[in-house]
């Protein structure tokens, strides 16, 4: 029962994240990538802190907040902020392929700086995902040179290593509802600097369109989505559910599809076929070895 809550969690959180690239293809009509990020966060912690307040239990320590900080600063804050920065020069296309390579990234280094086992089954469920992903946009994608590649590498560095991070230093002994919540507090501040800085805090495109889109993006897209995340990192490995996510830019292409209309082509299908076999793989000897790979993450770690 536990792995099939988990599953449809897992599903929930896909299919949230998926929904957000339509989504932040809307926004970027009325306001510029960093107003669109700004107003994801503020509603993110809105939404975090309205529904999981009464479970919080808020670190007295200032050792854990720092910690909270460094998490936030990762995978909120730099991955975000370079992601959205970066595709301003890149397009749609490229910009998905790029940042979508952090599930390669996280099997790497869950290896290298935690140690984790890696098997046959992990490493070709998620080079056959990648390359599944590669096929799909393989039509549409063109190398521009300029620094927007290099700023969405960084961006899925960052959010790679902010998961490892996470694991390490926040996974035992703190309370995932904190952690959830705080991370958008911490990044709020930054972000809105960030916007000013960058010329491009303004107000002018906002609208109920635009606040309706990023109202869902901040809450299921982001402070939910964002808690079923951690809440999985703490019980799995990493190494065994990092190919899981090539799911969310397979449902982005359905998603897309539904509601924008964009036409899929048979490099879309080939592609989702061969990510399906990817995640096959890596689910399938997650099956049989999770339960060991749960003892070994367990508290005490």
């Amino acid at each position: 029962m536990a792995k099939l809550a988990d599953g449809i969690a897992f599903i929930a959180m896909a299919s949230f994240w998926a929904v957000n690239y339509p989504f932040v293809k809307i926004a970027l009509e009325y306001e510029p990538p960093m107003m669109v990020l700004l107003f994801r966060v503020i509603f993110a912690l809105v939404f975090s802190f309205a529904i999981f307040f009464r479970n919080m239990k808020i670190p007295r320590d200032l050792k854990t907040h720092l910690k909270i900080l460094g998490f936030s600063l990762l995978n909120i804050t730099i991955f975000m902020g370079l992601w959205f920065t970066g595709e301003q020069s890149v397009s749609a296309s490229l910009s998905s392929l790029i940042i979508y390579s952090y599930p390669i990234l996280m099997l790497v280094f869950s290896f290298l700086l935690i140690g984790e086992k890696l098997d046959r089954f992990k490493i070709a469920g998620t080079a056959v995902g990648f390359a599944g992903l590669i096929t799909i946009f393989a039509d549409q994608i063109y190398l521009k040179p300029g620094i927007g590649i290099f700023l969405l590498l960084v961006a899925a560095v960052c959010w790679s290593l902010g998961t490892i991070y996470f694991k390490k230093y926040l996974s035992t002994g703190t309370d995932v509802f904190a952690v959830n919540t705080l991370q958008f507090a911490y990044a709020l501040p930054v972000i809105a600097l960030w916007t000013f800085l960058d010329g491009t805090l303004s107000f002018s495109g906002l609208n109920l369109n635009f606040i309706l889109v990023t109202l869902f993006m901040g809450s299921l897209g982001t402070a939910v989505a964002y808690f079923i995340f951690l809440f999985l990192f703490r019980k799995y490995s990493v190494s065994s559910i990092s190919g899981l996510f090539f799911t969310v830019p397979a449902l982005s292409v359905l998603f897309s599809y539904l509601i924008l209309g964009e036409v899929n082509t048979y490099y879309t299908y080939l592609g989702l076929v061969m990510i399906s076999v990817g995640i096959y793989l890596t689910a399938r000897k997650s099956r049989k070895t999770e339960g060991n790979a749960v003892a070994v993450t367990s508290p005490g770690d």
